[in-house]
């Protein structure tokens, strides 16, 4: 997909929040959205339109208490989601499908694989199934909370807070799951993410290599495989990074920019981030 979603999308998605409203204090939105919310809201951008896909990840710790009287699984039926098996195992993974501004949502809960297994699902709440994932636990204990002060229902305004992870949280995430992805458009959105904050969100870039820093401290071991997997995709031009950023360059981005030009470009943010994560290494 190289274009952003449509306005209603937007809407969809802050609709999507509102409907967990109760929870949102105990959610971090991850994946594709985390790029549009740092424009629109942490950076008050809302001119940036980032891609983002029709898919919201929704990350959750292991255990989520009830809040109210209704649990997730509920509050989402009630909202006329169906719940959707994506597997068979036991438990399975459930997305929840549904239908918001005419358009199609897909909600996966995702919580942090702990110990030696291979992923798993882990029932988190009394009918809500999260997929547990490596490195989920660096975005939930490294979130920010951001304002959303432009949804309105019936003309009035609803402000909603909603947590995401921190920018160098989100990076460092993203730079270490994508090596373990196994289809190459995730890859290649991913690789998107973290080009388009470089590259877009210049006032990030202190707090990002600040926070970098601390997780060098924090997770060696992750952190070496960081820079390794940066190193390796973005090398020089033929690279298979600066490919798959490529292959994801909304139409109308960088439009004064020829294909060539745009790769170029890539490398040398990269590069520049590279030459920075270097002198924290060393």
């Amino acid at each position: 997909m190289k274009a952003s979603m449509p306005e209603d999308f937007k809407d969809g998605f802050l609709k999507t929040l509102w409907i967990l409203r109760d929870y949102l204090s105990v959610i971090v939105i991850g994946g594709g959205w985390v790029s549009f919310l740092y424009h629109h809201y942490l950076l008050s951008n809302k001119s940036g339109e980032p891609i983002r896909t029709r898919d919201i990840d929704l990350l959750v710790d292991i255990e989520v208490p009830i809040v109210g009287e209704k649990s997730v699984d509920r509050l989402l039926i009630e909202a006329d989601f169906k719940p959707t098996f994506k597997s068979l195992d036991t438990p399975p993974v459930i997305h929840y499908e549904g239908t918001i501004e005419g358009e199609e949502v897909e909600i996966e809960f995702l919580t942090d694989q702990r110990g030696a297994r291979d992923d798993v699902v882990i029932e988190v709440q009394k009918g809500l199934h999260a997929e547990a994932l490596r490195f989920i636990s660096i975005p939930i204990n490294h979130a920010i909370e951001v304002n959303i002060d432009d949804f309105r229902i019936g003309g009035k305004y609803h402000p909603l807070t909603v947590k995401v992870p921190s920018p160098e949280a989100y990076i460092f995430h993203k730079g270490l799951v994508f090596e373990r992805r196994k289809e190459k458009q995730k890859k290649a959105k991913d690789l998107y993410y973290i080009f388009d904050i470089l590259a877009n969100c210049p006032e990030l870039r202190e707090r990002i290599i600040e926070g970098l820093n601390g997780f060098e401290k924090e997770y060696s071991s992750w952190f070496s495989n960081f820079i390794r997997n940066i190193e390796k995709n973005f090398s020089d031009l033929s690279a298979d990074g600066i490919l798959m950023i490529s292959s994801q360059r909304p139409a109308g981005a960088f439009p004064n920019l020829t294909d060539e030009q745009f790769r170029e470009y890539v490398l040398s943010i990269f590069q520049e981030f590279i030459d920075e994560l270097t002198i924290i290494h060393r």
